[in-house]
């Protein structure tokens, strides 16, 4: 059964895989019995819409088990997982969907360009604020602060265990062993 509410990303990568996998194949089931029922170019061009519309989740889930391990090494949040594939795709895909609404609600010419900037912009951010939120959720800063701490070794535990008090060392070193 699919756990997609699940925190091991490794898991949560294969689930929300299988999860994209069926439907981008019942979009693509619909879209050929709509297109083989007649409904012609609109249902075709709205299906190509969604589906490159979903294209940023693709890389959004599919480099979170790398999450981890990217953030222990210090790269920085953008660059994390397959996120640069997101920001590659997010624009693009923000201004097809708010270009393809702008159509079948026939805005002007002026105004859909317009709503495909800002389209572009909030995708984008729709994607950033999904998974800064999906890191706040599985707590990767502080896992990564927690093992950074834990690699610092303590060297006054070392210090202390060489260090021995003067009356202690005679009383161990008497003349009689020298």
């Amino acid at each position: 059964m699919l756990d997609l509410r699940t925190l091991d990303p490794a898991r949560q990568t294969a689930d929300r895989r299988v999860a994209l996998a069926v439907g981008y194949g019942a979009l693509a089931c619909l879209t050929f019995a709509a297109v083989g029922a007649g409904a012609g170019g609109w249902a075709l061009a709205t299906s190509v819409v969604i589906a490159l519309g979903g294209l940023p989740w693709i890389f959004a889930f599919g480099g979170r088990w790398r999450l981890y391990h990217d953030a222990l090494a210090g790269t920085p949040f953008w660059l994390r997982g397959d996120r640069t594939g997101v920001w590659a795709t997010a624009p693009v895909a923000g201004a097809l969907l708010a270009l393809w609404l702008c159509a079948l609600l026939a805005v002007p010419a002026v105004l859909a360009v317009l709503a495909s900037l800002l389209g572009a912009g909030g995708y984008t951010a729709l994607l950033a604020w999904a998974e800064r939120r999906y890191e706040r959720l599985i707590l990767l800063d502080l896992a990564v602060l927690e093992t950074r701490f834990e690699r610092i070794t303590d060297l006054r535990a070392e210090r202390a265990s060489r260090l021995v008090a003067a009356s202690a060392f005679r009383a161990r070193h008497t003349p009689a062993d020298v």
